[in-house]
């Protein structure tokens, strides 16, 4: 009696349990991962993520962070959508193992969606502390310091940067670092981001940092619309995540008006107690240098002292722009031309175009490099598509106007050929009176 009774009873915890197994919810199991999506992207306003063709995270706004899903381990194939026109982002397959914690990155880079993946899951400080890394997708900008400091330092007076990151075209990460962060209020700290070994050289300025007690903290930089800018924002594991979108623009003046007339621009903003110089009495033809400016400044032209209308569009955050000032100096025109900073993909490759600011007589303008075609029928004020051409030890640049029997580039005093280095970005400014062209190539980045 006592062993059918106890028969039974095992027959019902079986049972028992094999319904507890088989009606848990959907991605409860144990051989599942956990994903979150950040959308790190410039123009995606919200982005769906899909698993093995299963949605599994909707709707995620830019600059903000999902809740974790579920996720099988092994290779799941992990989809971006953009949320609106459910076109197909960008597709990868991260290896992840059972319960691990991850966050998945969309961010953008010259106009397309890549993603990177966090692992999160790190073991925490100990007590008064918080750790801090940098994940580094901002792979356009170059070689990079990043300062986290505190806030009222003055980084131009130390002595090395805490991360620094060698131009690469893979994304990269740097080992944990322990700031303090004293129960509970924590630590506030400032992150900068500069160019290599030029702590004036800003890239971004994340001005204020809460580093909470015994808190994991990773600091993600991604590109900007220019290229040569980044773009920040710090992800807590297990927690908050916070985007500091880029609010400079980088902007040049080219003095392209008649030989010998000066030229200035300024860049006004509520952001800025006083006007920024862009340049100053700059003589025509020149090319000035990027100067950074809140995004979305007003700029004002003069000509030999004469205000020039201001140029249409707008210094867009994160943007590289040329500010050229062409034609007559007694009534020239002011335009913003886009600049693309991001270098090309590969080291052995570089970015050319051609811009056109002649005056006068001048007529669309054509280049070719070693005898290929690169850009046509360029008018007065614009710049042609970017071309990427691969690196020589010599190579030939001309340039052709209809108006001439002959190139107007190379001119009678210009090399006839030039070394022209991959993993760089040029122009080639065609300034000055079209009777007497003058040629400017130019390292751009």
């Amino acid at each position: 009696m006592l062993n059918s009774r106890f028969r039974a009873l095992v027959a019902v915890m079986a049972f028992a349990a094999a319904a507890l197994a088989g009606c848990g919810s959907s991605g409860s199991s144990n051989n599942n991962a956990s994903v979150r999506l950040v959308n790190a992207t410039l123009t995606h306003a919200s982005i769906n993520l899909l698993a093995n063709s299963e949605s599994i995270v909707t709707a995620t706004a830019i600059n903000t962070v999902s809740a974790y899903a579920d996720v099988s381990s092994g290779s799941p194939a992990l989809q971006v959508n953009d949320a609106t026109s459910g076109a197909v982002l960008a597709v990868t397959s991260p290896t992840v193992a059972e319960s691990q914690k991850f966050a998945l990155v969309a961010y953008e880079s010259g106009g397309a969606v890549r993603t990177a993946v966090i692992s999160e899951g790190t073991t925490l400080p100990p007590d008064n502390t918080a750790i801090i890394r940098v994940f580094n997708a901002a792979t356009d900008a170059g070689s990079i310091d990043v300062y986290i400091t505190d806030p009222a330092v003055d980084i131009t007076t130390l002595s090395s940067p805490t991360f620094s990151f060698t131009s690469s075209t893979s994304v990269q990460a740097s080992n944990f670092v322990s700031f303090g962060a004293p129960s509970p209020a924590g630590g506030t700290y400032r992150i900068r981001v500069t160019g290599a070994g030029a702590p004036s050289d800003l890239r971004l300025d994340i001005p204020s940092v809460i580093l909470l007690n015994q808190r994991v903290a990773t600091v993600i930089l991604t590109p900007t619309t220019g290229g040569t800018l980044a773009n920040g924002s710090v992800l807590i594991e297990d927690g908050l995540y916070t985007a500091t979108p880029n609010s400079s623009a980088r902007v040049r003046l080219v003095a392209a008006v008649t030989n010998g007339a000066s030229v200035s621009a300024t860049a006004v903003s509520a952001a800025a107690s006083a006007p920024i110089s862009i340049g100053t009495n700059v003589v025509a033809p020149a090319v000035g240098t990027y100067i950074s400016v809140p995004d979305g400044s007003a700029i004002n032209v003069t000509v030999n002292g004469a205000s020039v209308g201001a140029p249409a569009g707008t210094l867009a955050a994160g943007s590289d722009s040329t500010l050229m000032v062409y034609g007559n100096a007694a009534s020239a025109t002011a335009t913003l031309i886009a600049d693309d900073n991001h270098l090309p993909s590969a080291a052995s490759s570089y970015k050319l175009r051609l811009l056109n600011g002649l005056t006068g007589a001048a007529a669309p303008l054509t280049m070719d490099v070693n005898f290929g075609n690169v850009a046509s029928n360029i008018l007065p004020g614009t710049a042609s598509a970017y071309s990427v051409l691969n690196q020589s030890a010599v190579t030939q640049i001309t340039v052709t106007s209809p108006n001439s029997l002959v190139p107007i580039y190379p001119g009678p005093t210009d090399p006839a050929t030039v070394s022209i280095q991959g993993g760089a970005v040029f122009t080639m400014f065609m300034l000055g009176d079209a009777g007497s062209p003058i040629g400017r190539l130019r390292k751009d980045r």
